[in-house]
């Protein structure tokens, strides 16, 4: 190989190098997590509203942040939940039955009778649904994956709950237990190295509402990057060629 060859070469695969780097980013599991015991509104939750504006505040650097409200949907038990563009909902609860939508616990069988602290509540401001997990899992499917997730979780009382997902890995992040009476926690993590196909939340026997869920799409490489990346693969093509029209054995990579 001349000089020549091997400068075009390697000037070829920096271009190549650069672009790649420039369309991925590369980080590790942030957590953010607040917990607020007894508390039965945002209000009174102000740990969890704090952990909530800072996953915010990072989520916006890694994409378009998406909220989930459930205020647009139905009423009832469910087995698969359309929720917005390629995210699914689904669950069972500590029966294996059906989770619901509900915009109240008061009519839950149990003693002491529900309190929004002890069997959740909806946390969207001017709403009323909210998610309600009575025992058992729900899991949020993404068909274009996403690298942030978050959620108020209301009337959590357990020990020992998580969220799992996988990001190449298992991952399994705690759930904040607010103390014996329940209470609020907002848990949120961003994951910028992967994109996380499905996250399941863990409730185990707790009745536990989820709302205002976050989650990031994860960002269509940029232009300017693609450009970069066709034009120097375009250049190693058009140097190939003219090394065969010469007579001369193109570069092997």
């Amino acid at each position: 190989m001349t000089d020549t060859q091997f400068a075009t070469k390697s000037a070829i695969l920096a271009m190549v190098v650069f672009a790649l780097v420039t369309t991925q980013a590369h980080a590790g599991l942030t957590l953010f997590t607040g917990a607020d015991d007894g508390a039965g509104s945002l209000a009174t939750a102000p740990n969890s509203v704090a952990a909530a504006a800072s996953f915010d505040a990072a989520a916006a650097g890694l994409g378009t942040e998406n909220t989930i409200t459930f205020e647009s949907s139905p009423l009832g038990l469910f087995s698969s939940l359309a929720l917005a563009s390629g995210v699914t909902l689904t669950g069972a609860n500590v029966n294996g039955n059906d989770q619901s939508i509900v915009n109240t616990t008061s009519n839950i069988n149990i003693t002491p009778p529900c309190s929004n602290a002890s069997c959740g509540y909806n946390t969207t401001p001017g709403g009323s649904n909210f998610l309600l997990l009575f025992g058992g899992t729900a899991t949020f499917s993404f068909s274009g994956g996403t690298d942030a997730f978050g959620a108020y979780l209301s009337g959590v009382q357990n020990a020992g709950e998580t969220i799992t997902f996988s990001d190449g890995t298992s991952q399994s992040v705690n759930i904040p237990n607010p103390g014996f009476d329940g209470g609020t926690t907002f848990v949120g993590f961003a994951d910028a190295a992967s994109s996380i196909a499905s996250i399941t939340i863990n409730v185990n026997n707790d009745i536990v509402g989820v709302d205002d869920v976050r989650y990031v799409t994860d960002p269509v490489p940029e232009p300017a990057s693609l450009a970069l990346l066709g034009g120097a693969l375009a250049g190693l093509a058009l140097t190939r060629r003219r090394k065969h029209m010469l007579g001369l054995k193109p570069i092997r990579m």
